[in-house]
């Protein structure tokens, strides 16, 4: 008897473990072809992928040495991205993902660095959260933190 109890809960165990998986390979995914979208400049798809009003924020040092939040509208980030001309090469490495899910929420944590024209640019941390709506995962607020020195 104690041996199909444990098989069961072995069994129970295994599959929990594969749902968590599973979840976090479907955020993982959000998150990877929003920035396929982003390389792409194709804000329809990075559109598709955030909540209706996902927020932006940024953490700079500022000229006094202290650290600056600042907000940008969506809207404005994708107009922004949409501008970048044709022969300037950039790409967003994305390092490793940390990824926490509890139920309808995720958070994911990508260390990352950034170039232009294959020259590091600057280097931080994206802060995704998302929420479950209905069956699909959407982004619903960005954080990075940017800085130009101890880059990886």
């Amino acid at each position: 008897m104690k041996k199909k109890i444990s098989f069961f809960l072995l069994l129970v165990i295994s599959f929990a473990r594969a749902q968590q998986a599973d979840t976090e390979n479907e955020v993982k995914k959000v998150i990877t072809t929003f920035f396929e979208g982003f390389h792409q400049q194709d804000t329809l798809l990075m559109k598709s992928l955030v909540s209706a009003d996902v927020v932006l924020h940024s953490v700079m040092v500022g000229m006094a040495n202290e650290n600056v939040l600042s907000s940008t509208n969506f809207e404005d980030f994708l107009i922004s991205i949409a501008a970048i001309p044709k022969d300037v090469k950039f790409k967003e490495k994305l390092q490793s993902f940390s990824i926490s899910i509890n139920g309808v929420l995720a958070t994911v944590a990508t260390p990352y660095s950034f170039y232009v024209n294959n020259t590091l640019s600057h280097c931080g941390v994206n802060i995704f959260q998302l929420y479950l709506d209905k069956d699909k995962w959407k982004i619903a607020s960005i954080l990075d933190s940017r800085q130009k020195e101890n880059c990886y």
